[in-house]
């Protein structure tokens, strides 16, 4: 229909030069096919594994607000909001140009970061 709002909101401007220094680099933490990620078997041997060190972070962050990320209300939330965040990350590479790399490795992360309620 001519005329209507885009509900998406304007696009944005790309994203800006990697070369530049206010750039956060992520690719030492992209996963690589040459490197084997930890296993739960690691962490009997020398302290949590970076999943549960992870979860212990964001739990310890749910805890200082009063709220556990082991109560199923605020786990469920948690995941929602997640989800939303993985959907922000589909957009930008679909409507502002970030490169694929990049976007793996973010999805990566945030879904990692999805399964802290698991691992608590």
């Amino acid at each position: 229909m001519p005329g209507a709002l885009d509900p998406a909101g304007p696009t944005p401007p790309p994203l800006p030069d990697p070369g530049r220094g206010d750039v956060i680099h992520l690719g030492s933490r992209r996963r690589r096919p040459d490197r084997q990620e930890p296993t739960m078997a690691d962490a009997y041997g020398g302290g949590p594994t970076p999943e549960e060190q992870l979860a212990q972070i964001v739990q310890s962050m749910f805890l200082a607000e009063g709220r556990s990320l082991t109560d199923p209300a605020t786990a469920q939330a948690y995941d929602i909001t997640l989800r939303a965040v993985l959907l922000i990350i589909d957009g930008a590479m679909a409507r502002a140009g970030l490169p694929e790399e990049h976007h793996e490795t973010l999805r990566g992360m945030v879904e990692q970061a999805q399964q802290v309620p698991r691992i608590l």
